[in-house]
């Protein structure tokens, strides 16, 4: 057995962490009458931040390094979490319950019973990396009274996450739609603005376009219909349409692709869409790189919905909200390179110093994206 655990935790340490995926942990809720299972998920790399999990700081995390971490790491989660206000029967208590591989490494994972009475009011307090990660989220899923649970929460909110309301209580949304479709359209935009390879993608896409805003924006426009608005139009709807494709595609499982090839290829066109900036070909218009890339990016996309397991009751809602969040995200991303290249736009080094000289750093950039997820 501690042959085999061994063998596991080396091919769970050994899974690439890919660049874009944000600091996640995931909790999954089961009921059966009054009794609560809880079984929670941490990346190991995320709980190195806290405790010494790769102890030597070699680099390599060994399965005697996780077990000699994992009394830390229980003690971790057992002060920064809580189910509030169901009475004294209703707590937790974590025991260790193994490793899983996920697409950015491995995870420990812990699981609780609990005893919480039906009709009580359930929330669920979470403060992990609360004061040493801003991006980090919970992302709850399971069947809890009856109903699908789909829920996000952040450790640094005021208020616990609502599981469930008392009976007496004012009827309020906790897991319905309207509450699934907020929830996800904002792990959605947080999803996009920290992604940091599709917004080095995005930034390919408009950096040759001459977005001048106030009286000169009409200004210079050489074909009726072909101004740079138009074109930013454009392209912007054609990432959106690929993307959202590959997205709901691989969502509902109807096809799949593995990140193993799916980061490198981000990689890759961040630096194509570059190098056509400087060396551009007639043929390959934004428009058309947006779309036939925009598939790709949609797999990227899709690996947080999927590994969220969200319940098929609510999953269309989260869909939904997700990719309107990843839209949001585009427009304030692009919404804020306009604003921020009023400054130089309309000086005369913006093509070879902003655009060319952008360009070759970004096809530097994608270049070394790409070395670090195919080695």
């Amino acid at each position: 057995m501690k042959r085999l655990l061994s063998i596991l935790c080396a091919l769970c340490l050994s899974a690439p962490a890919w660049a874009h995926k944000g600091s996640d942990a995931y909790l999954d809720v089961r009921q059966q009458g009054s009794a609560l299972t809880l079984q929670l998920a941490v990346a190991l790399k995320d709980l190195d931040l806290l405790i010494p999990v790769d102890a030597n700081a070699d680099g390599q995390v060994t399965w005697a390094e996780v077990q000699a971490a994992t009394p830390a790491a229980l003690a971790l989660l057992q002060s920064h979490t809580g189910l509030v206000g169901a009475g004294p029967g209703c707590t937790l208590h974590w025991t260790f319950d193994g490793l899983e591989a996920r697409s950015d490494g491995a995870y420990l994972r812990a699981t609780s019973p609990a005893a919480c009475p039906p009709g009580t009011a359930l929330d669920l307090r979470y403060t992990l990396f609360k004061a040493e990660d801003s991006n980090h989220r919970l992302i709850v899923t399971g069947h809890l009274d009856g109903h699908d649970l789909l829920a996000t929460a952040a450790p640094q909110q005021a208020l616990p996450l609502a599981l469930r309301q008392a009976v007496a209580a004012p009827p309020r949304a906790i897991h319905g739609i309207a509450a699934t479709l907020w929830d996800y359209l904002q792990l959605g935009m947080h999803h996009l603005l920290q992604g940091y390879d599709h917004m080095a993608f995005l930034l390919a896409l408009v950096l040759p376009l001459q977005l001048r805003l106030g009286r000169a924006a009409g200004q210079g426009a050489p074909v009726a219909g072909r101004s740079p608005w138009w074109s930013l139009l454009r392209t912007v709807t054609a990432f959106t349409v690929g993307h959202s494709i590959t997205l709901a595609l691989a969502t509902f499982g109807w096809t799949e692709a593995s990140p193993r090839w799916v980061e490198p290829a981000i990689a890759a066109s961040i630096a194509f869409t570059a190098l056509l900036n400087i060396y551009p070909v007639r043929v390959l218009r934004p428009e058309r790189l947006a779309l036939v890339f925009g598939l790709v990016h949609g797999y990227g996309f899709a690996g947080l919905l999927i590994e969220a397991a969200a319940p098929a009751g609510l999953l269309p809602w989260a869909l939904a909200g997700f990719n309107l969040g990843v839209e949001a995200g585009q427009l304030t991303a692009v919404a804020a390179w306009v604003l921020l290249s009023q400054v130089v736009v309309r000086q005369p080094w913006y093509a070879s110093a902003v655009v060319r000289g952008g360009s070759w750093l970004l096809v530097a950039l994608a270049a070394y994206w790409f070395w670090l997820r195919v080695v």
